[in-house]
């Protein structure tokens, strides 16, 4: 932000002295991308009557403001603007596709059109998706033209940022989320328990990653999305 001040005296002899005042200043942004709009200003008169001896001061006052700020998020450190096996889950999506992006933008990053999944059932406004060219196992479904989860199957090898993923056992998932799995015993479509990861934000808490394991407590599925999408056994 800048300001500065400009003060025009003048006197009955026709002599003007103009004082300028300037500061300057600024910081450096965090780790979202900031972009702020050009500064405006504003101009105010103000007429002092009461003066000493027979001479008039006009003062003329010049501040300059800077519009608030508008941030936009861009794609994570390390994950990349291709959709890959290097890619990692996250409460948020996989990769560079967010959870809550529309499907344009998913095709603008990634530079592909996305694919109907016909093998999968079709209900009103949702539907599944498949990346061409992307990672096997791999599936976007879409909730009024919108990510609103993403599903990983075999034969994926694709993990979560913390390692967990296809082939991992309850006891694997717990020791490294602790308390903030909630186990649904018998919940699986696979004849095991569901393991639900709850977000500790508050901001997160509309969010899950689900992991869904076999008879004998291994991970045979697992997808991340938002409330109640991700927990539907489909559309």
């Amino acid at each position: 932000m800048a300001i500065r001040s400009t003060a025009l005296f003048t006197t009955t002899s026709g002599a003007a002295l103009v004082l300028l005042l300037g500061a300057c200043g600024g910081s450096d942004g965090g780790t979202t991308l900031t972009t702020t709009a050009a500064a405006e200003s504003t101009t105010t008169t103000t007429q002092v009557d009461e003066i000493p001896t027979e001479s008039s001061v006009v003062v003329a006052t010049t501040i300059t403001t800077a519009p608030p700020e508008t941030t936009t998020t861009a794609v994570q450190a390390g994950q990349g603007s291709q959709l890959t096996e290097a890619a990692r889950v996250s409460t948020i999506g996989l990769g560079p596709v967010f959870v809550g992006d529309l499907l344009t933008t998913v095709e603008e990053k990634l530079g592909v059109a996305l694919v109907l999944d016909e093998t999968r059932p079709v209900r009103d406004a949702c539907r599944f998706f498949t990346v061409p060219g992307g990672p096997p196992g791999v599936s976007i479904l879409a909730a009024f033209d919108r990510v609103a989860r993403i599903d990983i199957e075999s034969p994926s090898v694709i993990t979560t940022r913390s390692g967990a993923g296809i082939g991992s056992t309850t006891a694997d998932i717990i020791d490294l989320f602790g308390e903030r799995i909630v186990v649904e015993p018998g919940a699986s479509s696979a004849g095991g328990d569901r393991l639900a990861f709850v977000p500790a934000d508050e901001k997160d808490a509309n969010l899950r990653i689900l992991f869904d394991t076999n008879a004998e407590g291994v991970v045979v599925s697992f997808r991340t999305g938002q409330l109640p999408e991700v927990e539907l056994a489909g559309c």
